[in-house]
């Protein structure tokens, strides 16, 4: 069988290259979440652009804008991608976090960044709150994923709730290759954390080189283990599986035995 070739040159954003992928790949499946035996969610593409494309309607009706830059501070988990995919439909720059992470570096990371909108998980949330409230209410937005029925959120809106009211369509923003499409910080081994700059054409670049050596195709699962801020699992673990119509599979727990299952 002839390898196949990934052929971006026709993209000018990643928004554009996973807004056409989503739309080909349709009733594949495209992402499964597993917390030990039991499955939390599944989603074809199109369930999948559904679902992101109701919060990137949310996000724009609340003046999320092109070019607007949106923190995510969240565990491999299946409302990371689709914020993800969101925030880059509607023009906007993302910052991804390291969940790991004290409070008071996600608050200096986050302001750093100038981030305006914040994706965050509740325990983090709960945590940045304990760190600093006044800092914390300094963020435009805040959405929390899976917050407890009762939970104080310090102004903070429910993820679910929030991309549930969504009752307009979204409008796609188109962006330029040489447009930042995210700022990745490095992990702060060696000093203070510094942001690096990619463009979406540094990713589109890259996806097509690594595409030409690692053939992902219909039918394949990739098991997403390094978190989704790192470079490696971003692409590896998002960009380029859904490009060519395989599949990612997320577990909530890394207990070897749940890892070794995910492979039977």
């Amino acid at each position: 069988m002839a390898k196949r070739t990934l052929n971006l040159r026709q993209y000018e954003s990643l928004g554009a290259a996973l807004r056409d992928a989503l739309d080909r790949w349709g009733e594949q499946l495209c992402l499964t979440e597993s917390d030990r035996e039991r499955e939390k969610a599944k989603f074809t593409y199109t369930q999948f652009r559904e679902a992101a494309e109701k919060l990137a309607a949310a996000l724009q009706t609340r003046g999320f804008a092109e070019r607007d830059r949106a923190a995510i501070i969240m565990t491999n988990q299946s409302k990371w991608l689709i914020s993800a995919y969101a925030i880059t439909f509607s023009g906007g720059v993302l910052v991804p976090l390291d969940y790991k992470l004290t409070a008071a570096e996600h608050l200096a990371l986050l302001a750093h960044s100038r981030a305006k909108t914040l994706i965050v998980e509740f325990p983090m949330w709960r945590a940045i709150l304990q760190a600093s409230a006044a800092a914390a209410r300094t963020i435009g937005t805040v959405l929390v994923t899976e917050a407890p029925p009762n939970a104080e959120l310090g102004g903070a809106l429910r993820w679910e709730e929030f991309q549930a009211a969504a009752k307009t369509p979204p409008a796609f923003v188109p962006r330029k290759r040489s447009d930042i499409a995210s700022i990745v910080y490095s992990s702060g081994t060696g000093g203070r954390p510094k942001g690096c700059v990619a463009t979406h054409e540094a990713y589109l670049e890259q996806c097509e080189a690594i595409g030409s050596v690692i053939t992902f195709d219909p039918g394949v699962r990739y098991l997403s283990i390094l978190p989704t801020n790192h470079v490696v699992d971003f692409m590896m673990g998002f960009v380029l599986p859904f490009l060519t119509g395989a599949t990612v599979v997320h577990l909530r727990t890394l207990r070897p035995e749940y890892v070794r299952d995910a492979f039977t």
